[in-house]
């Protein structure tokens, strides 16, 4: 059961955080020794926009829409709490490392031992691949979704099993089931997926995890789940909670604006988080990006804006594809849609780049006339949509 009051922020005790970090008491209260009065394990006092500018915009600038970022901006509150902490940032951030898991851990009804804060989620990714490939066992996921953990296995050695996506571009839950076996790792889904932005309806996820985790860990990334119709619906971590070996990752790089700040989080059996993190490989999460990511968690009103911005930003985008006459991914959920171009992506990547549009190439090698496209800014959509149109109606 998930705790309503998101802007309770417990202090680390000396107890915890030995526990959290995961080293001797000696290495912990050396940690706390540390840090100074003003780098407490607390969070900054609340701040206000009042000083806050917006991102500066260019209307003759490079249009970015291939990054899946948030082109409106962090939160002001999280801008202010960044600023008035950038005196303290020769010390190490365990304390608020602590402190922004107990406020996660609050948030999700899990313990704070089941969260792992690393400097964004692609770091969660690499190191559960990595978790899998120590435990032995393949991994099952679409043929077309998020590489960050299909790629680091498969780099690793690991070996990914790909199933097709159903004739709607959506995840074909059923050939998944059928393909864990004795062989079988774990299984990864982004939910919604990227790059399709197709999700899967509450109910039929939550049958499948729980089938699916009874036999392997089940890994449901849901970098883009702020954004969606189903959200909360579309949460998963009552498994975390239950018990289940499923694992839960977020990110502040999409909603939350903090792509070059660095801040996600998972959610996990308390042992598999600790097997994580002594490896050493996640080190010590960036200090501004923990402060503004307390700031941002407390900016209810920051939140609701941006879901109701990517929802307009992403009809825009869907407006653009039914302009041109072009077929997507249906009923995006993202802040991208997925489209045919009928002609090859790098093509068409490298003529929009000419026009001052960047869009993703070549990354989806089983659809190679397909393209995402997310969202920016208004006059960033209308530059790409009038760059599509000159070079689509030339093919």
């Amino acid at each position: 059961m998930k705790n309503p009051d998101y802007d309770q922020l417990i202090s680390p005790s000396r107890r915890n955080l030995m526990k959290f970090a995961g080293v001797g008491a000696l290495g912990a209260a050396a940690g706390l020794a540390a840090c100074s009065d003003s780098a407490s394990a607390t969070a900054p006092a609340p701040a206000t926009a009042a000083n806050v500018t917006a991102p500066a915009v260019n209307p003759d600038g490079l249009a970015i829409m291939s990054a899946n970022e948030n082109p409106y901006g962090p939160s002001p509150m999280a801008v202010a709490a960044m600023s008035k902490e950038l005196n303290n940032l020769n010390r190490y951030a365990y304390p608020l490392t602590q402190a922004f898991a107990e406020k996660v851990a609050a948030r999700e009804g899990v313990l704070p031992e089941q969260v792992l804060v690393t400097n964004g989620s692609s770091p969660i990714l690499a190191a559960f691949s990595d978790y899998v490939n120590v435990k032995g066992g393949e991994i099952v996921t679409s043929a077309i979704t998020y590489e960050g953990v299909p790629r680091v296995a498969e780099q690793a050695g690991t070996k990914v099993v790909y199933m097709p996506l159903t004739q709607d571009l959506g995840y074909d839950l059923e050939a998944i089931s059928a393909a864990i076996g004795p062989n079988t790792g774990a299984v990864y889904i982004c939910n919604p997926n990227n790059p399709t932005g197709r999700t899967i309806e509450p109910a039929k996820l939550k049958a499948f995890i729980e089938d699916a985790s009874s036999k392997v860990p089940v890994f449901i990334d849901e970098a883009y789940m702020d954004m969606a119709d189903d959200f909360p619906a579309g949460v998963m971590s009552e498994f975390v909670a239950a018990g289940k070996p499923v694992i839960v990752a977020r990110t502040f790089s999409k909603i939350y604006a903090m792509a070059g700040q660095r801040l996600g989080y998972g959610i996990m059996p308390a042992d598999m988080a600790m097997a994580m993190r002594k490896t050493g490989r996640l080190s010590s999460v960036n200090h501004l990006g923990l402060v503004a990511g307390m700031a941002s968690l407390d900016d209810t009103a920051y939140f609701n804006d941006m879901r109701l911005k990517m929802i307009k930003g992403r009809e825009k985008l869907i407006a653009m594809a039914n302009d041109l006459g072009r077929p997507y991914a249906p009923n995006p959920q993202g802040n991208f849609i997925y489209m045919d171009l009928g002609m090859n992506n790098q093509e068409f990547a490298d003529k929009m780049l000419e026009k001052g549009v960047k869009v993703v190439g070549s990354r989806w090698a089983d659809k190679p006339e397909w393209t995402r496209i997310c969202v920016g800014l208004d006059h960033e959509i209308e530059k790409c949509h009038a760059a599509a149109k000159e070079i689509l109606t030339a093919i």
